[in-house]
């Protein structure tokens, strides 16, 4: 039984706030600061996910095109297990 492609970015959404929740950096300021992934921020990452669950979730489309699906499955090799310390 195939999993429905907006479980999947839900669970991989999921898996990116508890990365950034576990590798967050306290600045001296008081602020923290997320690290980046190959010289691109979190923020921009979590941004195309969130782009493909409203897609997905407002019937715009049914399925991941190749090439998102291919990010996805990117962001998730990095964000499920590669904690900083």
């Amino acid at each position: 039984m195939s999993v429905h492609p907006r479980a999947k970015i839900k669970h991989l959404s999921t898996t990116m706030i508890q990365w950034a929740e576990e590798n967050k950096i306290r600045a001296k300021n008081g602020k923290s600061e997320i690290p980046l992934r190959s010289n691109v921020e979190w923020k921009e990452d979590f941004k195309f996910v969130t782009k493909l669950d409203i897609t997905l979730d407002d019937g715009l489309g049914v399925f991941l095109k190749k090439k998102e699906m291919e990010k996805c499955n990117e962001l998730y090799e990095f964000y499920k297990g590669n904690l900083i310390f």
